[in-house]
């Protein structure tokens, strides 16, 4: 399946960064998502390895990653190749979404692993890119959908990422398949198939046990239907059944 490729192929690459972080000082990834920079946090423990994280703002979802030998100390973020751009335009003619933002750029020929988050705000948006590519965007990217916008490099940070929905819903208990059921509206049965198939994630690795116990903080996603976090256990029922809030970002 070209997913699995497209796996085995980022698997690779991940490789090949901790391979020459071993051999020399820090080097860095390009933008990934949050399931393969897991995977290569996991990756450089395993060798010994210290990786930063660093998406251009708190809560952030596309990284890139740093890494080098613990010799060397925790590298910082400063170092990597990361600028924040500010994208802006004029509500009165038009408003670009997320789609017409990331199109644009793709449009231009940069590839996705040079772009990291894009936040939208009240008359402009934010984007985290590949320090390479900055300059390139600020002279070409012109339209987004049909919105005519303007490029610059800023200092300002991403803003925080938009808050989900709160929801407080009643299970039987903390495993993951009961909750999948309550929060998504799944039958029991179709919420243990999503698991069992491989489509859900806790903290971005990837769970396939419908009973595994979910703890306060988790994230919990499911390829093509979102994810939400349960914030914790708000009480208890006459009957036992717990009430979990969990804030949600479903689509």
């Amino acid at each position: 399946m070209a997913e699995d490729r497209q796996r085995e192929k980022t698997d690779r690459q991940l490789e090949d960064l901790c391979a020459r972080a071993l051999r020399g000082a820090v080097v860095h990834s390009k933008f990934l998502s949050p399931e393969a920079a897991q995977r290569l946090k996991n990756l450089a423990a395993r060798q010994g390895l210290l990786c930063l994280a660093v998406g251009g703002g708190e809560g952030a979802e596309r990284c890139l990653c740093l890494l080098c030998r613990e010799e060397y100390g925790q590298p910082l973020p400063e170092e990597a190749p990361l600028r924040v751009l500010r994208i802006g335009f004029d509500p009165r003619f038009g408003s670009p979404g997320h789609r017409d933002l990331l199109g644009a750029m793709l449009g231009l020929g940069i590839e996705r692993d040079c772009l990291g988050d894009i936040c939208l705000e009240e008359g402009c948006a934010y984007a985290a890119v590949y320090a390479p590519m900055a300059s390139f965007l600020c002279s070409n990217l012109e339209k987004a959908g049909r919105c005519s916008v303007t490029v610059e490099e800023t200092d300002d940070p991403l803003p925080a990422p938009k808050a989900g929905k709160l929801q407080r819903v009643n299970v039987p208990s903390l495993r993951l398949d009961a909750c999948l059921q309550q929060v998504l509206r799944l039958p029991r049965a179709k919420a243990q198939e999503l698991v069992r198939a491989g489509r859900v994630q806790r903290n971005w690795e990837e769970e396939t046990r419908t009973d595994a116990l979910l703890a306060q903080g988790d994230m919990v996603s499911v390829r093509g239907a979102g994810r939400f976090r349960l914030l914790g256990v708000a009480g208890e029922s006459r009957k036992n059944r717990l009430f979990i809030d969990v804030e949600s970002f479903l689509k």
